[in-house]
C-alpha cells in the first residue's frame, strides 16, 4: 500500500512540473502580446503595459521653465552643428579645388612633354636639312667629313 501512495504522488508532482512550465509559458506569451499591442496601439489601457511616458505626459513636462533651463544647452548644440557643418563645407570646398588643381598639373605636364617632343622633333639635323632645304636661301650646308674628338695633352 506504501507502494502505491509514492506511484501517484510521483505522478501527482510530475504533473504539476509539467504544468507550471506551461503556465508560466502562457503568461510570458500574454505579456509579450500586451507590450507589442501597447507598443503599436495609442491607447491609455495599453500604455500602462510598457511603464512608458505618454506623449500628452511628455508635452506637459516641455514647458517654457524647463526650456530655459536648458537654453545654454540647446544653444552650445545649434553652434555646434553650426560649426560642424561650416566645417565639412570648407573642407569639401578644399578637396575640390584640390582635385581641380591636381587636374591641372596633370593637364599641364603633358602640355609640357608635348612641346619636349615637338622641340626635340625640330631640332634633329635631318629636319633642320629638310627645313633649310625647303627655304632655298640658305648657304649652310652639311659637313662632308667626319666629327672627331679633340683630346687634350696632359702636361706634367
Amino acid at each position: 500500500m506504501i507502494e502505491t501512495t509514492t506511484n501517484q504522488e510521483t505522478l501527482t508532482e510530475q504533473d504539476t512540473a509539467q504544468k507550471q512550465p506551461a503556465a508560466a509559458q502562457h503568461a510570458e506569451e500574454t505579456s509579450k502580446a500586451r507590450l507589442i499591442r501597447a507598443f503599436f496601439d495609442d491607447d491609455e489601457q495599453h500604455a500602462d503595459a510598457l511603464n512608458a511616458p505618454k506623449w500628452s505626459d511628455v508635452l506637459k513636462t516641455l514647458d517654457t521653465a524647463w526650456l530655459r533651463r536648458q537654453l545654454y544647452v540647446v544653444l552650445l548644440m545649434v553652434v555646434g552643428v553650426i560649426i560642424y557643418i561650416t566645417n565639412r563645407y570648407q573642407a569639401q570646398q578644399q578637396i575640390i579645388e584640390l582635385e581641380k588643381l591636381q587636374n591641372e598639373l596633370k593637364d599641364m605636364k603633358f602640355r609640357v612633354l608635348t612641346r619636349s617632343s615637338e622641340l626635340t622633333l625640330r631640332t634633329r639635323q635631318s629636319q633642320l636639312e629638310e627645313q633649310l632645304k625647303a627655304l632655298g636661301d640658305s648657304t649652310l650646308l652639311p659637313s662632308n667629313e667626319a666629327p672627331f674628338i679633340i683630346e687634350k695633352e696632359e702636361s706634367e
